[in-house]
Formats: structure tokens, C-alpha cells, sequence
């Protein structure tokens, strides 16, 4: 059974205790653990409105039933489990869910029911959506298949409401898990006021069952395995704040948006669940990335696709044996976290920054517009250019003409989301954030351990959709012949280079790459795309799909050209080049 692990107050409730601010720090003892399994925590992170605003609120938070509630007149948090679509037109809701197998082709799922009663009615004059919990559906063919058939679908969406501006959502997550129903003697998950222990009002959960996805009357949502080989298809209804990559736990995948009406889109993603890796240890530090230290017996738990669990893993990492402890399979995807949209909006309001270092995505994304078309920037300065939230580096300017639409989006003033791409890996933790372009390479960092918990290596995954528009711009490329990628994978040393088993082809408007086979601890995957012949240098032939010749070329027979291999060293770095004519890259010698 696996668990949404995640370092919030509401489920960081596992022996912590401060440690007085006058005393020496002193290397403690405590368990540490990441495991990955996006928006489950035993029936606690589900809807609910909240006071607190990070940075605002210096008495704490509270709840609130209603934006209109006196605590949250000002300031509020929103988490919203999106509801079920009774309508087509309806917004912020899932429409669909289908899984398909091998054996089942037609893997349309029926709605049965949503668990509970909605939390919070919907609010559409103030853009909040409904606030629910699990949607549950069951796929018949499935069923008549005699393979498991009922799933679970949660996408949450996280909203702010900001002075004088009015609620932005500022990022969602979307998961898909097979269940069963069982039982539980566990009281139902409540979330209630209470005092800590530093006198500020905040919130807690009590009750529910870590092994249950959802606890009701007593009543357990138990997770379960997905039929062998799935494809799981979800489509919503779902705000124009997407930002432009999504990211997640999923293989070989799909994915399309079109416009639903002014502030709403349909967004359909589509592929496999992936086996991710989790661990638990012991730490022995005097201090935790970003936390305030905790006693002997304390313990510590991360959720693995976290904005900051890259960094956070590291720095833990030497206490893990390079062994991971369990295997978890996992179907999910998530936007880019929106780094503080009530900071920007206070910024263009002119009244300074109320909410401390937190960066700022409206005012970065309109600072990035200035080398759009001279575009003048309509926000103060923040820290978020469109470069950082696209990855395209001095690139975007060129080849994001939509960056216009990504602030627009988020005010509420356009009704196009630009749409990048999506990634996804089976890594146990990675940089939550898109591939970043640099010297003519998109390169994405991710980061686990070397060995399964059966001791046999861990053989890791990564998959790129991306605009083939897109693209073809940030390289270079004119007119429209195919493209072809290497992906090298570079160690945390720097040292040797080797070649993932990697594919490429352009479908419907979209790029879709995905490597294979690389292994851990912190790789960098760099990728490389080329246009013309599979031949190429840098392109090895045998994981390289090219496209069909074309008539004429078909008419004229050409001999195979033979391909050799040779050896480039950079410094530490080896890199080996196959081709007919191989080369070493600029700043390669050949050994």
C-alpha cells in the first residue's frame, strides 16, 4: 500500500518537536522517507478552504466554509477535488475515464459515484471550482474480461485568493488508481481549528486510515494493482491557468487540449502507470533541507514529485544504501507549481511584497515578455521569466510567441492555454520543472537509487511530448522533414557518457521521444535532436524510427553504408559516436 507523502502540517503529524532556538545544534536521529503516490494520504488531503496565505496571515489559519466566510474576506487557500461532469459545458470536472489492455480494447469506464457529499458548492462568479472528493467509475469490459475494473480518480486543483484581485488557481494534479471496497473501524478523515504549540491557529486532520485511499462510514477505499499492461485515458474540464509543461508518473504518453469556452479547456492525457521506486532510512543530521530539526524517534516523510524533492533527496541520499525499499506503480500527472501568484498580484498592485521571498510567476512571466516583440512589461519585476517557466532559455523569446497568452491565462484575460509539452519518468524523484534548453541540448535532471529492493539494478524510464512547432523552432529546423534524436546520459560525476535506448517520432502535431535503460544515482538525460538522414553521425541506427521513403528515394537502391563506432573523451567525460562517417562533437577529442 502506498501513501502520499508530503511534508505539510497536515500529515506531518509523526513525532515532530521543536528544538529550543537557544541550544546548540546537535546531529539527531530520525527515519526519513520518499515515496511517490500524488494525492493520497489516507482521506485527508481532500477539499477544503483555509485563511492562511503564505506570508499573509501572522496569526496562523483557520477553515472556512465559504469564500465569503470573515477568516478568508481577504485571503484564502483552496484545494479542490474536481467533481464529476453532469453536464458537457460544465467546468472544472472530469468528463471520462477509459483503460484499455491487451485482451480489452474498448475500455470505456462508467461512472458509479463520488464518495461523500461535496465539501463546498462552486462559485463560478468568483472562478471557485466545487470542492468534492474521489470520483469512482467502473469499466464493464474489464469486468467481463475477469480483470479488475474499478478506479478511483482524483484531480485537485489549488487555488488563491488574492486582495483586490480575486481567486487565481495556482496549480492541479490529476491521479488514477485502481480500488476495492473494504472496511475500516477508523473514524471518517476531519480536518478541524486547533492551536500549535507556538499559540497560532492552524489546521489538522484526525482520523482516517493511511491504508485506505478514502474512509466514509466506515467504509475504505483499499488501493489495488492495475490490470497487466494498461492504458489509462483521463479527460477533463479544467481552468486556462494550465502552465505550459505538465509533469508526472506515467509511460508512453499522450496528450492533447482544445478550447472548451473562454476560461475552460479539455484536456485529455493519455498512457501508462510506471513502477517507481520508494525508500525509507535512517538520518543522522543536525539539520533537514527546509525543516526545523526533530527529535531522537522523529521521522520525516517526502513525497517524490515535489517541486523541491530533487534537492531534498540528495542531500539525503547518503543515508539510503543505494537500495530502494519499495516498488510502487503509479499513473499521475501535475502542472508546474505556480510560484505564487498573490505575490505578483500584490507586486502589480503596487504594495510591495506581503508574502516574503516566494517568487513571482505574473510579474517574472510579463518580465519575460521583454523580448517578445518589445513588449513592455504590465508587472513589477519578479523572479519567474517566461524563459524559466518554459525551459527554452534565450530561446523562448523566439519560439514562444504564446508566452503572452501564459499571463493572460493566469489573469484571466485570455482563453488559450499555450501547452508545451509533457514529461515523465519512473525516477524516483526528479526536477519538477521542464527540460531545460542549453547549448543545443534539453536536459533534464533526475535522480534515484541504483538498486531494486530484490538488488537487481533499476532500470529507469523517461518520456518527452512536446510541440513539434515548438520544437523545430528552438533548433533551427526548416520545412517539415523528420527529425531524429540521440539521448546521452550523462553521470553525477561528470563522467562517462552512454546512450539510452531511445525513439523519436512526430504525430499530430506533437514530438514524442522516450529513452530507456539508464540507471542512477543523479543522471542528467540530454537530448539531442537532428533533421535529415537516420544516418547521421550522431544518430545510432538501430533505436533511431525513421520515417517511410519516400517514392522516389524507394526507386533508386543504394548500398548500406557500413557503420562504425569511435571513442570521444572531453576531460573526464567518454562519449561513443557510431555513424558511417562518425565525428567527435565540438570539444571532443577522438581516442
Amino acid at each position: 500500500m502506498r501513501t502520499r507523502l508530503k511534508p505539510l502540517t497536515l500529515v506531518f503529524a509523526l513525532f515532530v518537536a521543536l528544538m529550543s532556538t537557544s541550544s546548540a545544534l546537535a546531529a539527531i536521529t530520525y527515519t526519513v522517507e520518499f515515496r511517490d503516490h500524488y494525492g493520497v494520504t489516507g482521506g485527508l488531503e481532500n477539499s477544503y478552504i483555509s485563511s492562511g496565505v503564505p506570508g499573509y496571515n501572522v496569526q496562523g489559519e483557520r477553515l472556512c466554509t465559504s469564500l465569503s466566510d470573515p477568516n478568508c474576506a481577504m485571503t484564502a487557500t483552496i484545494f479542490a477535488v474536481l467533481p464529476y461532469c453532469q453536464s458537457a459545458s460544465e467546468a472544472n470536472c472530469v468528463e471520462s475515464l477509459a483503460v484499455t489492455t491487451p485482451r480489452v480494447n474498448s475500455g470505456a469506464a462508467t461512472y458509479l459515484r463520488t464518495v461523500g457529499n461535496k465539501v463546498f458548492e462552486a462559485d463560478p462568479a468568483n472562478g471557485l471550482p466545487a470542492g468534492a472528493n474521489w470520483s469512482l467509475f467502473e469499466v464493464p469490459s474489464l469486468k467481463s474480461a475477469g480483470l479488475h475494473s474499478t478506479f478511483g480518480v482524483k484531480v485537485r486543483v489549488e487555488l488563491q485568493k488574492i486582495p483586490f484581485v480575486g481567486v487565481k488557481a495556482t496549480s492541479f494534479s490529476a491521479i488514477v488508481t485502481p480500488y476495492e471496497i473494504g472496511t475500516t473501524s477508523a473514524a471518517d478523515s476531519v480536518l478541524s481549528n486547533y492551536i500549535n504549540p507556538l499559540g497560532r491557529s492552524s489546521i489538522r486532520g484526525t482520523g482516517g486510515d493511511i491504508n485506505c485511499l478514502w474512509v466514509k462510514s466506515g467504509e475504505c477505499g483499499r488501493e489495488k494493482a492495475f490490470p497487466a499492461d494498461s492504458t489509462v485515458t483521463l479527460k477533463l474540464h479544467i481552468g486556462n491557468y494550465l502552465t505550459s509543461w505538465l509533469h508526472g508518473r506515467l509511460a508512453e504518453p499522450t496528450v492533447s487540449i482544445t478550447q472548451l469556452d473562454q476560461r475552460q479547456n479539455t484536456l485529455t492525457v493519455s498512457g501508462k502507470p510506471v513502477v517507481v521506486p520508494g525508500v525509507k532510512g535512517t538520518a543522522n543530521t543536525e539539520v533537514i533541507p527546509g525543516k526545523t530539526p526533530l527529535q531522537d524517534g522523529g521521522g520525516i516523510k517526502y513525497d517524490s514529485s515535489q517541486d523541491t524533492s530533487l534537492e531534498q533527496f540528495l542531500f539525503f541520499e547518503k543515508f539510503f544504501n543505494k537500495k530502494a525499499t519499495v516498488l510502487d506503480e503509479v499513473w499521475s500527472f501535475r502542472s508546474l507549481g505556480l510560484e505564487s501568484v498573490a505575490s505578483s498580484a500584490a507586486d502589480t498592485l503596487g504594495v510591495g511584497n506581503p508574502l516574503g521571498s516566494i517568487s513571482s510567476v505574473l510579474g517574472g512571466a510579463a518580465g519575460g515578455l521583454g523580448g517578445l516583440g518589445g513588449a513592455t512589461n504590465p508587472l513589477t519585476s519578479g523572479t519567474k521569466s517566461i524563459s524559466d517557466l518554459t525551459g527554452l532559455g534565450a530561446s523562448a523569446a523566439k519560439c514562444v510567441p504564446e508566452a503572452s497568452q501564459v499571463v493572460g491565462a493566469i489573469l484571466g484575460t485570455d482563453s488559450v492555454s499555450s501547452l508545451i509539452g509533457l514529461v515523465t519518468t519512473n525516477a524516483l524523484t526528479y526536477a519538477a520543472g521542464p527540460p531545460k534548453y542549453s547549448d543545443g541540448f534539453l536536459n533534464y535532471k533526475v535522480a534515484g537509487l541504483h538498486l531494486n529492493p530484490d538488488s537487481s539494478t533499476f532500470q529507469g524510464s523517461y518520456d518527452l511530448v512536446m510541440s513539434s512547432k515548438i520544437a523545430r523552432c528552438i533548433y533551427g529546423f526548416e520545412g517539415a522533414g523528420p527529425l531524429y534524436a540521440t539521448v546521452s546520459v550523462v553521470n553525477s560525476e561528470g563522467g562517462e557518457t552512454t546512450l539510452a535506448t531511445e525513439s523519436v517520432k512526430e504525430e499530430g502535431g506533437w514530438l514524442r521521444l522516450k529513452a530507456r535503460g539508464f540507471t542512477f544515482s543523479s543522471p542528467t538525460l540530454k537530448i539531442k535532436l537532428s533533421q535529415g538522414s537516420p544516418a547521421a553521425p550522431a544518430q545510432p541506427a538501430q533505436t533511431a524510427e525513421p520515417t517511410k521513403p519516400s517514392a522516389a528515394q524507394s526507386a533508386q537502391p543504394t548500398k548500406p553504408a557500413k557503420r562504425i563506432s569511435i571513442t570521444c573523451v572531453k576531460g573526464k567525460v567518454v562519449k561513443k559516436v557510431s555513424g558511417t562517417t562518425p565525428k567527435c562533437p565540438s570539444g571532443y577529442a577522438k581516442r
